[in-house]
Parts: structure tokens; C-alpha cells; sequence
């Protein structure tokens, strides 16, 4: 989730249980919660028509009154310019004032703002700390964000991969597949603290796959090239190969270039047939029909 918008779900915050009518009742007497709530509605078009500008209102109104929800939401408003000036300084001084409150997604919110030197100097170490904090509390966002610094380092952080393995597989856990093919090459290379498992890498890579991740059909290709977690399958490595590109993995053309045979000193075990390739687009188009045939039936309306 991107900082700009990283807002409390509707429903799942103070006030959940007021009407749009009651909560306006409410709101006229101060109530923070029903000024919360009404801010909400008015951000997301959720019984009344959609108005950034009164949702700022009502969430000024509320995080004035230190509700953290209001306060974290406002900052998202600002971070976005949606119904106020963009302004990230703005953001990130509503972002702290809901963190220290303990609001995780404020937390993670200023996190990502310290990560990116938005509103504040950049700063990867104290990007960490808030991210940390938001993490205890089992914030999704976070714990991605947490697992990618580990994963990729940066000049304040040292590459972790057991830290990153931590990390993401928290995040798995509910449900954040941009993880799987950081996952996946931490089990196929194995590092301190993690075991090489091809196996699971395979398995990572796939579930990847299954979400059109260019990089993580690149991946499950070269497991099937190289015969590593699975049988090895030079058709079934030029499928996904061709998958990739399709989903923009450009370094993809390379492994395909190979089995194409127009790469330079290739060995002849390694250039398919005419008959395997045409093999090979077969699955492709099968592939392709089970995944959008997938999400017709996840999104029967659509």
C-alpha cells in the first residue's frame, strides 16, 4: 500500500456501529468518533457522495481531538493532496502525532515517509524503528517493507536474508503476495540462517506466478532449465520465459534467446525443436485461459 493512502478500512475503526444520520447527530455535539466516522464516509463515497474536502474536515475536526485514526487519515490526505494542498511535511506532522498514539498504520505511514525522505530527511535507520513498531502490531504493509530493506540492504542497513525471511513470511501470512519471489530466492540461494530448499523455491516462485509477477515467471522458468526443485523441462522453462516477457520481465529474453538457439555457442541439448516451442505456446495460452478464467470466478461481476 502506498504512503500517500495508507488509511484505517472502512468498518474497522471507532464508530463502526453509526449511521451516516447519527453519526451527523453526534458530530454536532463534538464527538470525535461520529466526526471520524463521517470523514470516513465522505473519503470513500460510502453513503453520502464522495468529497475529500468535507472528509479532511471531519478528520480535522476529530484528530484535533486526539482521535489517532483521524489524525493518521488526514496525514494521508495531505501525503495525497486530496481535499487540502499536498503538503508532506503536513502529513508526516499528523502521521507522528497518531504513531505515538501507537496507530499502526501511522506508524508504518511515517515509516515509509523517513524511507522515502518525504516530509522529513530521509533516514533508512529510523524508517526501521517506526516500521518495527508498526510490525509488533502485525501490520502487513510494514512487515513487506521490513523484509524488502532486509532483502536489498541499503548503505545503513546490511542485508539480512534471515531477517527477511522473518519478515515476509509474516507477511504471507496474510496474504501479501508481492513477498513470494523475494521468498523464492531466499529458499533457492540459502544464506546464514536459511537452508537451500529448491523445492520451496519452486513453490514460491509458482505462487508468484499465479499473481502475473513477471520476475517471479522469469525465476520459475530457470528452475526448469536448470532441473533445480523440479524435473527439469526446457518446454515448460521456455513457457514461462515467454510468460515473463509478456508480463514486461525484459531479462527474460535472454534465457528464451537460448533455448531459441540465437544466443552464441549454445549447446545443442539446449535449442528446442520447432515442434517444442509451438509445444511450449500451447501451455502458454492454456496457462493464460486457467488464470483469466480464475478471475472471472473470484470477480463473476466483472
Amino acid at each position: 500500500m502506498a504512503l500517500a493512502f495508507c488509511v484505517t478500512p472502512v468498518g474497522l475503526a471507532l464508530g463502526a456501529d453509526f449511521t451516516v444520520d447519527s453519526a451527523r447527530m453526534a458530530a454536532e455535539k463534538g464527538d470525535p468518533n461520529a466526526e471520524y466516522f463521517l470523514g470516513k464516509q465522505y473519503m470513500f463515497g460510502t453513503g453520502v457522495p464522495l468529497d475529500y474536502g468535507k472528509a479532511s474536515e471531519y478528520f480535522r475536526d476529530a484528530a484535533a481531538q486526539g482521535n489517532a485514526a483521524a489524525q493518521n487519515n488526514l496525514g494521508a490526505l495531505y501525503a495525497r493532496g486530496l481535499g487540502v494542498k499536498q503538503d508532506y511535511e503536513e502529513a508526516v506532522k499528523w502521521y507522528r502525532q497518531a504513531a505515538e498514539k501507537g496507530d499502526s498504520l501511522a506508524e508504518y505511514s511515517l515509516g515509509r515517509a523517513y524511507s522515502l525522505g518525504r516530509g522529513v530527511p530521509q533516514d533508512k535507520v529510523e524508517a526501521v524503528k517506526w516500521y518495527e513498531k508498526a510490525a509488533g502490531q502485525n501490520q502487513a504493509d510494514a512487515l513487506v517493507a521490513l523484509g524488502d530493506l532486509y532483502f536489498f540492504g541499503d548503505k545503513d542497513i546490511k542485508v539480512d536474508f534471515e531477517a527477511a525471511l522473518s519478515y515476509y513470511t509474516n507477511a504471507v501470512a496474510q496474504g501479501r503476495y508481492q513477498c513470494f519471489n523475494n521468498l523464492g530466492l531466499i529458499y533457492e540461494q540459502g544464506a546464514k540462517g536459511v537452508e537451500p530448499n529448491p523445492g520451496l523455491a519452486v513453490k514460491y516462485f509458482r505462487d508468484a506466478a499465479a499473481h502475473r509477477e513477471g520476475k517471479a515467471m522469469m525465476n520459475l522458468g530457470r528452475m526448469y532449465e536448470e532441473g533445480s526443485g523440479v524435473e527439469k523441462d526446457l518446454v515448460e522453462a521456455y513457457k514461462w520465459f515467454t510468460l515473463a516477457l509478456r508480463n514486461g520481465t525484459l531479462p527474460a529474453q535472454h534465457y528464451q534467446d537460448i533455448l531459441n538457439g540465437t544466443t552464441p555457442d549454445v549447446p545443442a541439448n539446449m535449442v528446442l525443436k520447432p515442434e517444442q516451442i509451438d509445444e511450449a505456446m500451447r501451455r502458454v495460452n492454456d496457462y493464460t485461459k486457467t488464470l483469466v478464467n480464475q478471475r472471472k470466478s473470484a470477480f463473476p461481476s466483472q
